[in-house]
């Protein structure tokens, strides 16, 4: 099963019908890749933790006093 990376690119709203495609990973537009990429101060919101929902499950993706990413359950 392939990961989803959390790195550059855009990530669109996608919630009721106002949903919106992602846009193209800007790092290298010559690179073809199939994850997904999303910035993590977009994902946040300018907040410091996240909750993803994973079959049923929630994570918490939060960034510590050192800038690192940690994820937990």
């Amino acid at each position: 099963m392939a990961r989803k990376r959390f790195s550059s690119g855009s990530i669109g709203e996608q919630s009721g019908s106002h949903s919106q495609s992602l846009a193209p990973p800007r790092d290298d537009p010559g690179t073809i890749s199939s994850d997904v990429r999303y910035r993590v101060d977009e994902l946040l919101r300018g907040g410091r933790e996240a909750v993803l929902l994973h079959r049923g499950q929630e994570y918490r993706l939060r960034i510590t006093s050192t800038g690192k990413l940690i994820l937990t359950k």
